[in-house]
């Protein structure tokens, strides 16, 4: 009876976060190039700075909570990155970097269909960014919980 529960536990744990776009340094790279330094705010790039993984992420909690900025680019992004390159890591380094590269080179068109999406203060994204302003914790979920990553 305990080998069933193992069992069970050690699938439902594999299945749960086969889907989860955890950040990564790639990640936070190419947000950083796409919105920060071409920003040329300061106050702007010290929000970003200070925000760090949270600009996705919600400070205080577990990894797999996202905000509603982090839980839109989940939808769009495949599979596990963190995974991905952990597996790349075994085979050595040149494998992680490109590894790292090849999910950096995807995040971008990522980043800008979500662009178009409504935040929960009724602005795209788009035009927070324009605004100079960063996602909020609001509408935050855990991507264990929720269905549609990697879904689109």
């Amino acid at each position: 009876m305990k080998s069933y529960a193992i069992v069970f536990t050690t699938l439902a744990s594999v299945i749960l976060s086969s889907n989860a776009a955890l950040a990564i340094a790639p990640y936070k790279k190419v947000f950083d190039a796409a919105y920060v330094k071409t920003s040329e705010n300061a106050e702007f790039q010290a929000a970003f700075k200070k925000a760090s993984c949270y600009t996705c992420h919600v400070k205080g909690k577990k990894k797999d909570y996202l905000n509603a900025y982090g839980l839109k680019l989940a939808e769009f992004v495949e599979g596990n990155a963190k995974d991905q390159i952990d597996e790349a890591k075994k085979k050595g380094k040149d494998q992680k970097k490109a590894k790292e590269e090849e999910l950096a080179k995807a995040f971008g068109p990522v980043m800008k269909k979500v662009e178009a999406e409504k935040s929960p203060n009724g602005k795209t994204y788009a035009e927070m960014f324009k605004a100079l302003t960063l996602p909020t914790p609001a509408g935050a979920k855990s991507i264990r919980t929720t269905p549609t990553v990697g879904a689109k």
